[in-house]
């Protein structure tokens, strides 16, 4: 064979091997769409497909879909049947149909159009495919959204997927301004994000990045005014990703609020303006024999009005979610309108399935769960304050699960609280409150704490004051002493 005929042989295989990759990253891709699309609408009754289209040419496709987001135009058909008026329901029918609950009820659609690229040698990288994502706006919409981010599209992303179906967005949200003559202004510095997804769908990571906004209400003596927040996480799927397992952290830079009370009708009063800094993140979260537990801690410094706040620390945790069970509850609540309070049946219909699901919700609590507030500590001039709580259950046998709820959580539930706040601090709310008559005078506080003290409520620690509450076997204790049930 010649030397013409054996490059020209290889070229053609070139051609042909090239052809059929991106034939393979193309069928791939668009599996890969039509299991998302069909998986989408199974995870909530809150989104929906309302139209979609997948143009597939040789070297790419456009993939246009449109979602509907909220309650569904005929989710009233969907919601249980409406009982009987209860003359002694508080609830007020004509508040419940008004105009402004059915502006919130109504659906929010938007389509989304990506320009798909077919590996294997897209957007000059070798991938499966590239995508570049947009909105696609009516003319109204269009019309509407250029007051507030111009001409710029308020959302593009840019996608590169890996022939083992992982995937790496670089997302863009625009920056706006909004304004209402004399009235609010709301200035919004954009946003961006990197979220990368392996193939197995198990694992994401995810960066984002808000630099910043300015909000302000001249009719509210409303200020608000966010520096940048970055955000960063490493998760992994358990069960599902409302149970995530893995690491996250983030930071604040600063937060400032400000804004005017309106107590009996007298706006004139202000609340001390707050300022958060240096605001530091960390999260974790992880399985063991099938039960979840959490932990979230959140720490800086700032001021509460003329007050420095020289260090605040927040440590929340839950301990023991049974995560099956979890599951089966997160999607029964995820998949029902009464949930999102849509249709007909209002608080009704919500307790109608809690009612349903109040069977796999004590079950649960037989693994003994708990959630709460770990530690709570606040510094301000030179003083210490902490709090911490929990609430849970503990030592439930099958045949406590036989109980109806109230009684279960009666015989089984366990609250803790500890409090340490210094005297200090309760004489310069005293002091704060004169005149308004929400706290007693400052040369009051003295002799309060002192009845306290001798009825066991409190006890003193030098400049503190200190409180136990414990809920445990159904019976009360405060500073470790039991209190009697009324009629006892």
């Amino acid at each position: 064979m010649s030397k013409k005929a054996v490059l020209g042989a290889i070229a053609a295989a070139v051609v042909v091997a090239y052809g059929a990759g991106t034939w393979f990253a193309g069928h791939q891709i668009k599996s890969t769409y039509d299991r998302a699309f069909e998986e989408w609408p199974k995870q909530s009754a809150m989104v929906r497909v309302i139209e979609r289209s997948y143009d597939r040419r040789f070297m790419g496709a456009v993939s246009t879909v449109t979602l509907e987001i909220g309650c569904a135009a005929d989710s009233a058909a969907t919601s249980p049947p409406a009982e009987p008026a209860d003359p002694d329901d508080d609830e007020d029918p004509e508040d419940e149909d008004s105009a402004a609950r059915a502006w919130l009820r109504q659906p929010v659609r938007f389509t989304i159009r990506d320009t798909i690229h077919h590996g294997p040698i897209a957007g000059g990288t070798l991938a499966a495919a590239v995508i570049d994502s947009e909105l696609v706006l009516d003319p109204q919409a269009q019309a509407n959204v250029q007051k507030i981010f111009g001409s710029t599209n308020p959302f593009t992303a840019h996608t590169r997927v890996g022939f083992d179906g992982g995937y790496a967005s670089d997302i863009t949200v625009a920056p706006a301004e909004w304004s209402e003559a004399g009235k609010s202004k709301l200035t919004w510095q954009g946003a961006t994000a990197h979220v990368a997804m392996d193939g197995a769908r198990s694992r994401m990571q995810y960066e984002v990045d808000l630099p910043g906004l300015v909000f302000d209400s001249a009719a509210r003596g409303l200020h608000a005014k966010m520096g940048r927040l970055t955000l960063k996480a490493d998760a992994r799927r358990a069960e599902d990703w409302m149970l995530a397992t893995g690491t996250s952290e983030g930071r604040l830079d600063r937060l400032e609020l400000e804004a005017r009370l309106d107590l009996d009708g007298e706006t004139d009063k202000s609340v001390p303006k707050v300022v958060l800094e240096n605001v530091d993140m960390k999260g974790e979260a992880d399985t063991k024999d099938g039960l979840y537990g959490s932990s979230a801690t959140v720490k800086g410094q700032g001021s509460l009005g003329a007050a420095k706040l020289d260090r605040f620390e927040f440590t929340s945790g839950a301990r023991r979610i049974q995560v099956a069970g979890y599951r089966k509850l997160a999607d029964a609540w995820l998949q029902s309108n009464a949930a999102a309070g849509c249709g007909k049946g209002g608080a009704k219909a919500s307790k109608a399935l809690m009612d349903r699901l109040a069977p796999d919700l004590k079950a649960m609590a037989k693994f003994s769960p708990e959630a709460g507030i770990d530690r709570m500590v606040v510094e301000m001039g030179g003083q210490r304050g902490e709090l911490s709580y929990s609430a849970g259950f503990a030592g439930v046998t099958d045949e406590d699960l036989q109980l109806p709820g109230f009684a279960l959580m009666t015989k089984r539930g366990v609250l803790k609280v500890d409090a340490r706040l210094p005297v200090k601090w309760l004489e310069q709310l005293a002091e704060a409150g004169v005149g308004g008559g929400q706290t007693p005078p400052p040369e009051m506080v003295a002799g309060l704490i002192e009845q306290g003290e001798e009825k066991g409520f409190v006890k003193r620690d030098g400049d503190a004051v200190t409180g136990q509450v414990v809920y445990s076997e159904g019976a009360l204790k405060v500073n470790g002493q039991p209190v009697l049930r009324p009629g006892n």
